[in-house]
């Protein structure tokens, strides 16, 4: 089950006197909210119907445009409620969720990547923020929390398909690293759809930088 986050805390007040933005003070304030407002933890079963929530509406967001509009409109969450509570139990997939003091907003799966034949790289299967909670980090902190399960599973690389017309998802990657390696095709939503794979060679040296 996703762990409560804590409360915000109250702004810390500046020294008498002090000007707010010479003594970061706005910044320290906001990096403190950031750190309280989401909790990363492992999510289970029990969190299915969040899950398939936060993929809907994640999907409407980040696919409009792309995919066909009719397909998105169709998303069903009761649909996708039972596949996460299936693919929660059954397999070893990692998936951490992130939750603030409304819900879900976001979430990461990982595990061994489809193509290895090595068993020691992992592929970022499925990852989204909801666009309310962008901005923030979440997202890379998302990312970086499934790579460390990966590393510890053992995993010495990492890689994520990413739609070729999602620019905004390919710049997220490419700015934590990832490596342009190949180029392939997506059926989605009855569309075949052009995709990028992105990766990351050196995992441990990555998690350590």
């Amino acid at each position: 089950m996703v762990v409560r986050p804590h409360p915000p805390v109250k702004r810390p007040q500046a020294p008498p006197g002090a000007l707010d933005e010479a003594f970061g003070w706005d910044d320290l304030y906001a990096a403190m909210q950031r750190e309280l407002t989401y909790a990363i933890a492992p999510a289970g079963p029990s969190d299915a119907a969040a899950l398939a929530r936060v993929h809907v509406d994640a999907w409407r967001e980040t696919y409009a445009g792309i995919l066909p509009s009719i397909y998105l409109e169709r998303m069903s969450s009761a649909l996708h409620e039972h596949r996460w509570r299936q693919r929660l139990l059954s397999t070893r997939e990692a998936t951490l969720a992130a939750e603030g003091h409304k819900g879900l907003v976001g979430y990461v799966s990982a595990e061994r990547s489809r193509r290895s034949r090595t068993g020691v790289e992992a592929e970022i299967t499925t990852l989204y923020v909801l666009r309310a909670a962008q901005g923030h980090g979440l997202g890379r902190e998302l990312f970086t929390a499934a790579a460390r399960v990966m590393a510890a599973r053992g995993a010495t690389s990492l890689v994520v398909w990413v739609l070729r017309d999602n620019l905004k998802a390919r710049g997220f990657y490419e700015r934590l690293g990832g490596r342009r390696a190949d180029v392939g095709n997506e059926y989605v939503g009855g569309a075949v759809v052009a995709s990028v794979l992105y990766r990351w060679p050196d995992l441990e040296n990555w998690l350590t930088a």
